[in-house]
């Protein structure tokens, strides 16, 4: 099975768009969870990206890199 880890920072308008493709795009049900590792946004990121279904943890420290690893941490 296979993690998707996402950052984000500020994707409100986008992250619930992405996490469909992403979705959409799993044909053959490999994906086990889509985790999005925010950067403490400032806008609704968060609550759209677990809207859409997707597991959010918020990273402790700023920056991509730092997202992806806290993302990779937790995932299963």
């Amino acid at each position: 099975m296979i993690s998707i880890i996402i950052p984000t920072y500020n994707e409100e308008e986008n992250i619930a768009e992405t996490i469909a493709e992403v979705k959409k795009r799993d044909k053959g049900k490999l994906i086990s969870e889509i985790i999005i590792s925010d950067g403490h946004s400032t806008d609704k990121t968060v609550g759209v990206a677990s809207n859409a279904g997707a597991t959010v943890v918020v990273s402790e420290k700023k920056g991509r890199a730092a997202q992806m690893n806290y993302g990779a941490s937790i995932a299963k």
